[in-house]
């Protein structure tokens, strides 16, 4: 009987630790403490320096916190030409409060831009490279090199490591069936 409960332990603990690590993803809110906002005028390339902090993974989620504005996924025409907008008239969707998550499903470039032209035009757009599960950079034929980072003093704020969350429920299963 005891090795049947060991064997049902062990079962689940495996269950539990390989869920857990399907699981593994972060969330990261674009701009840290600033959130999603025109920039300075002398810090045009602020969200170039957030996203270069980060190595983001498939998976993973990015927010986008917001006052009197908002945010759309851009092609990379659109990301470098500021010309791109959600409605076709040149100010997108009407300008509001709010966050917008956004999963990064696949691996490759994302560019995201303020809907407002003149706020793109002013910096408020990101580039975001997302690598596959096994961490190497993706290949894809819209690549483009990351802009140069620029010095930045903001802590971001992204959930624990699930994978870390797992090993150590993972532990405590194992010492609790042991």
């Amino acid at each position: 009987m005891a090795s049947l409960n060991s064997l049902l332990c062990a079962l689940l603990v495996t269950a539990t630790v390989s869920s857990l690590a399907a699981a593994a993803a972060n969330l990261y809110k674009v701009g840290d403490a600033d959130g999603w906002r025109v920039p300075e005028q002398n810090n045009s390339d602020m969200y170039a320096a957030w996203a270069d902090k980060y190595l983001f993974h498939v998976g993973d989620s990015i927010v986008f916190e917001y006052k009197n504005d908002s945010v759309l996924r851009a092609s990379k025409t659109g990301y470098y030409h500021c010309n791109e907008t959600g409605d076709g008239d040149g100010d997108g969707p009407t300008p509001k409060d709010g966050a917008t998550v956004f999963v990064l499903d696949q691996p490759g470039f994302y560019y995201y831009v303020s809907s407002n032209v003149e706020h793109c035009k002013r910096g408020q757009r990101v580039m975001i490279r997302a690598a596959d599960g096994g961490n190497s950079p993706s290949t894809d034929i819209d690549a483009a090199p990351a802009p140069a980072p620029a010095a930045s003093s903001t802590v971001s704020w992204r959930m624990a490591p699930i994978h870390e969350l797992a090993a150590v429920i993972g532990a405590l299963l194992f010492v609790a069936c042991s």
